[in-house]
């Protein structure tokens, strides 16, 4: 079922004890890879991220990167393999934005439903780019970006498919829906995207996470961004609440390229993405733009890193968060600009909206400046629902329960209206209307 509001009980068949998790995880790791079909990706970039994977192990709360998020109830999950041949749950695919798009199921294309693309645009499984675009794929993993990251390594030692979407200097994809749907019953799936676009290339693509029952996911993607290329990646995590999704995001931008990201947070028994980004040529330009809505137990967690690597970039981040019931929602933000990038522009604000009292937030806005002719913001703000607007909308005749909707309907708003899709507004507006009934 889909993660609204995050209060279904976790699944305990689908944990055990574990005494050793690193030794555990390594070896069904092990044993994984002995089956993957060896051209999705070279046996030395396996080999690598496996050795990375054991050397940095399962995070605690003793890394200070892990030291908000806790992952105790991940170690005992037996990170199994998922079974081959199985269908994503059909009322979840009608219910996604109409169009071309592409289903992965557990990690593994199930079908690309794309009819005839745009001149100069390839949308392929790894197996099929491996063959046709060898020389796009060796992309992969080659990013800057989340090198201590032992899920992303975890991601990149046991990837069983992928997507490639490549943009040929100067063409166009207008819209792609990549769909992620996992199955359940305890599995680990590692899902992958590498999204490249070439000079002068622009996309607009959505990804659209769901799942059942409990499961791990490592979805990793990777975007890498040529001169004047231009892409709006939306995102949406709906996942199980019964899930731990443990994500990340790397994207490099050359000079003039301009990435928009907005990412809408809803499902998840834990859920952490951890974005890195390099504005690595002159004029680059980075808007992102996220909602969170956690409820019951839920924790919700962005740990992002923005390197402004060379002069004249721009950057823009906001992320807001609604959290109910016994929520926690992280955001740890680092804009770093090196020496080289002067005259950077670079904002940063995170704003939380606490609907109980036993609701917390934890936000940890940084700037590393190492340049001096800089213009860089950051803040963070706290606060509940104004009485006085719940009194004014009372009084006109409104029920409590509509009111607090109406309200945080309007704190969501501005992330809402930035949205182009209308139909992906528009569901997003029912799930909003959806959780609030669970949360008020």
């Amino acid at each position: 079922m889909s993660g609204v509001g995050g209060v279904s009980t976790v699944n305990p068949v689908a944990v055990t004890a574990v005494t050793d998790p690193r030794a555990h995880w390594l070896a069904a790791a092990t044993e994984t890879a002995a089956g993957l079909p060896p051209e999705l990706a070279p046996p030395e970039l396996r080999a690598a991220a496996r050795t990375r994977f054991e050397r940095l192990g399962l995070p605690s709360r003793t890394l200070e990167a892990w030291r908000t998020t806790d992952i105790a109830p991940l170690r005992g999950l037996e990170p199994r393999r998922a079974g081959t041949g199985r269908a994503p749950d059909a009322g979840w695919l009608a219910g996604l934005p109409a169009g071309p798009r592409v289903v992965l199921v557990d990690g593994r294309v199930h079908a690309i439903e794309t009819g005839e693309l745009p001149a100069g645009v390839s949308v392929l499984g790894f197996a099929e780019a491996a063959r046709r675009l060898p020389q796009v794929l060796a992309a992969l993993d080659t990013l800057p970006g989340l090198d201590a990251h032992a899920f992303a390594a975890l991601n990149s030692a046991l990837f069983e498919d992928g997507v490639l979407v490549h943009v040929a200097a100067g063409a166009r994809l207008d819209a792609l829906t990549l769909a992620h749907w996992s199955s359940g019953d305890g599995t680990a799936v590692h899902p992958r995207l590498l999204l490249v676009l070439e000079d002068g290339a622009g996309a607009g693509l959505l990804e659209w996470q769901g799942g059942q029952g409990t499961y791990l996911s490592t979805a990793l993607t990777e975007v890498r961004l040529g001169r004047g290329a231009q892409l709006a990646l939306s995102t949406v995590q709906d996942e199980s609440a019964e899930a731990f999704q443990l994500g990340g995001l790397r994207a490099q931008l050359a000079a003039d390229a301009k990435f928009s990201l907005r990412r809408w947070v809803g499902g998840g028994r834990i859920g952490r993405m951890d974005l890195a980004l390099t504005l690595e040529g002159e004029g680059a330009a980075a808007e992102l733009d996220g909602l969170v809505l956690a409820g019951g137990t839920q924790l919700l967690d962005h740990h992002l890193e923005l390197r402004h690597a060379v002069a004249r970039c721009t950057s823009r981040q906001t992320f807001r968060g609604v959290l109910a019931g016994k929520a926690k929602h992280v955001f740890d933000g680092l804009i770093r600009v090196d020496p080289d990038a002067q005259q950077t522009d670079a904002q940063q604000q995170c704003r939380n909206l606490l609907l109980s009292k036993q609701a917390l937030t934890v936000a940890i806005p940084r700037l590393e400046i190492l340049a001096d002719d800089v213009k860089c913001a950051h803040g963070a703000t706290v606060g509940a629902l104004d009485e006085d607007a719940l009194f004014y909308l009372r009084a006109r005749g409104i029920g409590l329960a509509e009111a607090r909707t109406l309200l945080v309907r309007a704190f969501a708003g501005e992330f809402l209206d930035a949205l182009t899709d209308e139909a992906m507004r528009a569901a997003l507006e029912t799930r909003l209307d959806a959780w609030m009934e669970v949360a008020a």
